[in-house]
């Protein structure tokens, strides 16, 4: 086999089936026509190591070949990377406080000790970065290679920009998104939300499910607090093993109500206007969260420490904390009560978005 016939078989080798014949035929007659004008310049044959010279010249075969390939020949593109940039920012924000509230709990319950606490954040942060990044890497180069990008990159309103201010993560940014004289004064939530955008929010919004849903399946290696950890007992309380039991009754439903909660947020980034199909999402998303809550208070496993069965037990719970007695079953106790409550608010907010005409945009800030 001459050169020649090597560097063609190399390069055919990375070409479609459909247009390599066409493609090497076109290669050897420009090659062949380099070695007839080099052997004419020089009055005799060429030597193996001039035709090898004149063949680099045209390029490596992966190089060669790519300029006959059709698509994009780029992992992530211009247009595309600063959607890639910003998720990213996203979800390393959303890791690392999950990743810091992770190990301050550990720390709390005696799970690690002070030594061990710094490196437990650098660990999770470095490692679950990597991780967020190879899935919104994956994630772009499907995008780029999609015939005909989505809607958001195409039909976006200026008023609707505010929210990816955010990206830059400096405190000016911070500050113009939230509003107030001073970085402690936040507008309400509602307000934010009116004014922000409708495409970020939502792309926000699934990136941070996302870090979530990688966390709770374990793909995601940053602080754990799932189950197998190991006991944690506070004021007697195994709180260990009833965190396992309800995972293992619970992992199932709460990794489809997060699925169903990225497909909704990305459904809103495609079609931020259909407004009330945004609230029947809602809806529907705050219908799983109230059933999940309810199921928490009355008959899972951690139901005998945080279930009150009047409005004053709630109340005491609360007053226990601002004693000064803090009690963990004190906390939880309330922390589901508002999930509870957010679920129902959120589900009359997005009844009323689809009730009353020209109430839908109200509903897409409540989620």
């Amino acid at each position: 086999m001459t050169l020649l016939d090597r560097y063609l078989k190399a390069v055919a080798a990375q070409l479609p089936k459909d247009t390599r014949e066409d493609i090497v035929a076109e290669l050897r007659d420009v090659l062949l026509n380099r070695f007839e004008a080099r052997e004419e310049e020089l009055g005799r044959p060429l030597t193996e190591d001039e035709q090898e010279a004149i063949i680099r010249e045209m390029g490596h075969p992966l190089t060669v070949a790519g300029r006959y390939r059709n698509g994009p020949s780029h992992l992530i593109g211009p247009e595309i990377y600063p959607y890639w940039l910003f998720a990213v920012k996203v979800g390393l924000a959303a890791m690392a406080l999950i990743t810091i509230v992770a190990a301050i709990i550990q720390l709390m319950v005696g799970e690690i000790g002070a030594a061990q606490w710094v490196g437990k954040i650098i660990n999770g942060v470095i490692g679950g970065g990597i991780t967020l990044i190879g899935v919104a890497t994956i994630a772009g180069f499907i995008l780029e290679r999609q015939a005909t990008k989505p809607k958001f990159m195409t039909e976006w309103r200026v008023k609707d920009l505010a929210v990816f201010e955010l990206g830059s993560l400096d405190a000016e940014a911070l500050e113009r998104q939230f509003g107030g004289a001073t970085p402690f004064k936040i507008r309400r939530r509602s307000a934010w939300r009116r004014d922000g955008s409708l495409v970020g929010n939502a792309l926000a919004s699934a990136t941070v499910t996302l870090v979530v849903m990688l966390w709770w399946t374990g793909l995601l290696p940053i602080a754990d607090l799932r189950p197998g950890a190991g006991a944690v007992v506070i004021g007697g309380v195994d709180y260990g093993a009833i965190l396992t039991s309800i995972v293992e009754i619970a992992f199932w439903p709460i990794l489809a109500y997060l699925t169903a909660r990225i497909v909704f947020e990305l459904f809103r980034a495609w079609r931020p206007y259909a407004l009330r199909r945004a609230a029947l999402g809602n809806f529907a998303l705050a219908a799983l969260r109230l059933a999940g809550a309810w199921w928490l208070w009355t008959t899972s496993p951690l139901a005998p420490l945080i279930y009150v069965d009047s409005l004053q037990g709630v109340v005491d719970a609360a007053r226990s904390l601002t004693s000064g007695n803090i009690s963990v079953a004190a906390i939880l106790t309330l922390c589901v009560v508002f999930t509870m409550v957010e679920a129902v608010w959120t589900m009359v907010a997005s009844l009323w978005a689809l009730v009353l005409p020209g109430a839908g945009r109200k509903a897409e800030s409540v989620v």
